[in-house]
């Protein structure tokens, strides 16, 4: 092209190129800062993502599920007569919401082992409801999930699932007798022997250290209470259309209710999401992007200073050279465009080179994770919800290409600072 703007700008891309390996060392250093940066803010990134992933695993796919559905009596005051009829359940079983739900139950009671007694919180479930909305059952740590009851000595031994908590306090194990005395829902005293067949992994704090997790069918037999259910944990298709989704299931909610309306005490029914039922993980999430911002400029902002160095000692060195060359007759304008071309030269091979290692060692922790369970056995608990001890990452290509333009754009910012030093320069002083 005979084009004499564009054959200068070939020719300044190529004197850029040259000046910046004239000091080796010294642009190895500086790539090696903002690599180095860039580096460690896609770890950053990828362990942020893997965290937030598993918080979202952890508050849905174990125990609470996408949806629940409760009276509003029950949410306010765990009060063990708001039910929803079975009817309800039916019904939506039925329809042809793109939904998987399951019943649950709750009531307190006094456990006692051959050594120990305790208060425990009772949770009953549909088993084969119940896999397809969590992982619940396939959380063991020892033992199996069988529900299935056994006869001993004419009676009927229902099998309970224990928290792991729980299960050391009472000194409990698989195929350990566990009595259960309360208040059902009749007024009597229901009582009854059980035997544990599994003990859960951490779930949650309250639930490990309280938690007895049986089946509806042995709830009935303990509680007397065969008219509804407490709770429906529902599951979607597709959890990015839970808002959708929600507005669905009250304006069936409503209809329901105008062919078999519910009595008044307990109170309207309420469908929560997850983000509404565990609020602080919800937060987290949200400030995640940006924390992850604010980190990445100051991570960048740190590393750039190395450019504003480079560049400025560049700068320094070459001011006869820049002196020549405005006083033959090159404008000042490509002088510069030619310095801040040698910055951009710096930040995109910074770019590539942190980039692709950053990713490299990214996927790592996404396979492997970082492992803390020889400090953390039973994984940590935070917004009452308790996660494994693996940190994993999970890596976003368009969270590496953002944090290598933010690095770019950052770096060519702080190189027009010495740059900007040739406009002021003076032929005749400088050389």
């Amino acid at each position: 092209m005979n084009n004499p703007v564009f054959n200068r700008l070939i020719l300044l891309q190529f004197i850029a190129w040259r000046n910046i390996w004239r000091n080796p060392i010294r642009s190895g250093l500086t790539i090696s800062a903002l690599a180095g940066g860039l580096i460690m803010l896609i770890l950053y990134a990828a362990l942020l993502e893997g965290m937030s992933r598993q918080m979202v695993t952890y508050a849905t796919d174990i125990s609470s599920s996408h949806l629940q559905m409760h009276r509003s009596a029950y949410i306010d005051n765990q009060d063990i007569y708001a039910t929803l009829p079975w009817s309800y359940l039916t019904a939506f079983e039925d329809s042809s919401l793109p939904v998987k739900i399951a019943p649950r139950l709750y009531a307190a009671a006094l456990a006692s082992s051959k050594d120990n007694s305790t208060g425990v919180m009772i949770k009953a479930i549909d088993p084969q409801r119940e896999h397809h909305v969590t992982k619940l059952l396939s959380h063991l740590r020892s033992g199996e999930a069988s529900f299935e009851p056994k006869q001993k000595n004419a009676l009927t031994h229902y099998p309970v699932l224990v928290g792991a908590q729980l299960a050391r306090n009472l000194q409990l194990s698989p195929g350990s007798e566990l009595v259960l005395v309360t208040q059902a829902i009749d007024g009597s005293i229901g009582n009854a022997i059980f035997e544990v067949t599994g003990v859960l992994k951490p779930l949650e704090p309250n639930f490990d250290r309280m938690g007895v997790l049986m089946s509806i069918k042995a709830y009935q037999s303990l509680m007397y209470q065969e008219d509804g259910f407490h709770e429906l944990a529902i599951k979607a298709q597709n959890i990015d259309e839970l808002n959708t989704l929600q507005k669905q299931l009250q304006t069936q909610i409503t209809h329901l209710q105008k062919q078999t309306p519910l009595d008044e005490l307990g109170g309207k029914v309420i469908i929560r999401n997850w983000k509404e039922l565990n609020p602080p993980v919800a937060d987290m999430l949200e400030l995640s992007g940006t924390m992850l911002l604010i980190v990445g400029l100051i991570v960048i902002g740190l590393a750039s200073l190395g450019m504003i160095n480079t560049m400025l000692m560049s700068v320094h060195e070459r001011t006869h050279e820049f002196g020549t060359l405005l006083a033959i007759g090159m404008k000042a304008r490509w002088i510069l465009l030619m310095v801040v071309i040698e910055s951009f030269y710096l930040a995109l091979i910074s770019a590539v080179i942190g980039s692709i290692i950053g990713s490299v060692i990214a996927k790592q922790f996404e396979d492997k994770g970082i492992d803390f369970s020889h400090m953390m056995p039973d994984g940590y608990d935070w917004a009452g919800v308790v996660f494994e001890p693996v940190m994993k990452g999970y890596l976003i290509p368009e969270q590496v290409f953002q944090a290598s333009l933010l690095m770019i754009l950052l770096t060519m910012l702080a190189a027009l600072i010495p740059s900007w030093r040739i406009v002021r320069l003076k032929p005749a002083e400088v050389i």
